[in-house]
């Protein structure tokens, strides 16, 4: 009898967010878990298995064929959505590859993509970008949260042509916590007028709210009070490096990136402050 596929957390997060019925297309399945565990879970139909890589593909060929499922579950050499014709799936599920990467892989195929109805999503950097770019493409965000596995947090999004917020509901939201968000800015060496000071603070604390997401500023966990103390700890080293330099126009980055640390602090106070 075979033994029912186990995946980590961070996975078990993207599919939760798979919707039932599904024909799937797990683009970058490196050992195709996730497609076995969610036939076996009885969550889709049928799946497309996507890798670039010769490595991982002949691993997932191999899994598919050890547990005799070629027929449900086919796995494609090839780069991004290449392999998939349009209206062949629905849902597209891209995990543990960079955010741009995602981006680039749906520009590329505009016709398959015309065809989905949902994304899931565990982009590991620019999530702001990938955020704000399939907004602005009429995708709606249905639901997103952050999840840890191994010491590392991780996002998973999901965005739907069906069903979820818009973007602009979503910049709805970005306004309503920009309003609680009241950052004591001092004078800064680099900016002298406190209208350029305020004109940054605001662009800071949109940029910030983009990267942790909106949806999960509404309801935090205790994964993103994580990924603030992360962000401060990166700021604070890089401001270290910066002061051993003796240019003027460092000065100005130092300020910013101070500013920034400012920002995030406030943002912690503010959503865990009942905590």
């Amino acid at each position: 009898m075979t033994v029912s596929v186990s995946i980590g957390p961070r996975l078990q997060m993207v599919a939760k967010f798979v919707p039932e019925g599904s024909q799937l297309g797990d683009i970058g399945t490196d050992h195709a878990y996730l497609p076995i565990y969610l036939w076996e879970s009885g969550r889709i139909k049928k799946a497309v298995a996507v890798d670039v890589h010769e490595g991982p593909y002949r691993s997932a060929c191999a899994a598919i064929k050890g547990r005799g499922l070629n027929s449900v579950i086919d796995v494609r050499y090839g780069d991004g959505l290449a392999p998939i014709q349009p209206g062949e799936v629905d849902t597209l599920t891209l995990a543990g590859m960079g955010g741009n990467t995602m981006l680039e892989i749906f520009a590329a195929q505009g016709l398959v993509m015309s065809r989905i109805k949902d994304l899931i999503l565990q982009p590991q950097g620019a999530e702001g970008k990938v955020r704000l770019t399939l907004l602005q493409e009429g995708w709606k965000l249905i639901q997103e949260r952050y999840v840890a596995e191994e010491g590392r947090v991780y996002i998973v999004m999901h965005f739907s042509r069906r069903a979820g917020y818009t973007g602009e509901e979503l910049q709805t939201m970005v306004e309503k916590c920009l309003r609680k968000l009241h950052v004591a800015v001092t004078s800064l060496e680099s900016l002298q007028k406190q209208e350029q000071v305020q004109e940054l603070t605001e662009s800071l604390i949109r940029k910030w709210i983009w990267e942790f997401g909106p949806l999960c500023l509404e309801d935090p966990q205790e994964e993103l009070r994580v990924l603030l103390h992360e962000q401060k700890r990166n700021l604070h080293r890089t401001i270290g490096e910066m002061k051993k330099s003796a240019q003027e126009k460092v000065q100005k980055r130092i300020d910013e990136y101070d500013l920034s640390i400012r920002v995030l602090e406030e943002m912690e106070t503010c959503l865990f402050q009942s905590v």
